[in-house]
C-alpha cells in the first residue's frame, strides 16, 4: 500500500512552473479568502488522513508495551492423555466353577507446563522489532502528512486562482478545474472526508 501511496502521491506533487500573472486587487484577493471553503480545515484533513492509514503514534506505544509485557508472561504447554484398558481374568480353581471377569479401566490425565525465559526480561527482540516498526510508522506518518497538506494547500491556490485570475485560454481554465477535481479525489480517498 505504501509504495502504492507514494507513487499517486509523487506524480500529484509535480506541478508546471506557473507563468508570471499580475497581482490582483487586494479587495477582490480578500473576498476571494473569505469565499474559500473552510471545511474540512488542514487540521482535520491531517488527523483524518494519520487515523485512517493507522499510522497514529498511539499504535506504535502500544505495540511496544506488548513488548514488553509479552517478555513477563510465559511459554504454556497443555497435554491431555486419555487410556482405556481392558483386562480380562480366568479363575480356575479345583472343586469349583471357571470364573470369567472382565475388568474395564480408564485413565485420564492432563499436564501444563509453564516456563518463563526471565533472560527476556532484561533484553527481548521482539522491543527491538516493535521501536523500528514504531520508528517506520513515524517517518511514513511525517511523508503522508507533508503530502497531504502540499495538495490542501495547492488546492487552496488552484481556487484562488480560479476567482481571480483569468486563464489564458479554455485549455487553461479547463486544466486548473480537472486538477482541483484530482487533488479533491486523492483527498476524498486518503481522508474519507468530503470536499
Amino acid at each position: 500500500m505504501s509504495a502504492v501511496l507514494s507513487v499517486i502521491l509523487s506524480a500529484l506533487l509535480v506541478a508546471p512552473a506557473p507563468a508570471p500573472t499580475p497581482v490582483p486587487d487586494p479587495d477582490a484577493l480578500e473576498r476571494a479568502l473569505q469565499a474559500l471553503p473552510s471545511r474540512p480545515t488542514i487540521a482535520e484533513v491531517q488527523e483524518a488522513v494519520v487515523r485512517r492509514l493507522a499510522l497514529g503514534p498511539r499504535g506504535a506505544r502500544r505495540l511496544l508495551a506488548r513488548a514488553r509485557a509479552a517478555a513477563a508472561l510465559p511459554s504454556v504447554q497443555g497435554e491431555y492423555d486419555q487410556t482405556i484398558d481392558r483386562d480380562y481374568q480366568l479363575d480356575q480353581a479345583a472343586g469349583t466353577a471357571d470364573a470369567l471377569t472382565q475388568d474395564l479401566g480408564a485413565g485420564r490425565g492432563a499436564k501444563v507446563r509453564a516456563t518463563w525465559d526471565l533472560g527476556r526480561l532484561i533484553f527481548n527482540p521482539d522491543e527491538l522489532r516493535a521501536a523500528r516498526a514504531a520508528l517506520d510508522a513515524a517517518a511514513e506518518r511525517e511523508r503522508v502528512l507533508v503530502a497531504v497538506t502540499q495538495l490542501y494547500f495547492e488546492r487552496q491556490q488552484l481556487l484562488l486562482e480560479i476567482a481571480l485570475l483569468p486563464a489564458r485560454d479554455g485549455q487553461e481554465a479547463i486544466g486548473r478545474r480537472v486538477r482541483v477535481a484530482e487533488i479533491e479525489a486523492v483527498l476524498t480517498g486518503l481522508t474519507g472526508l468530503r470536499f
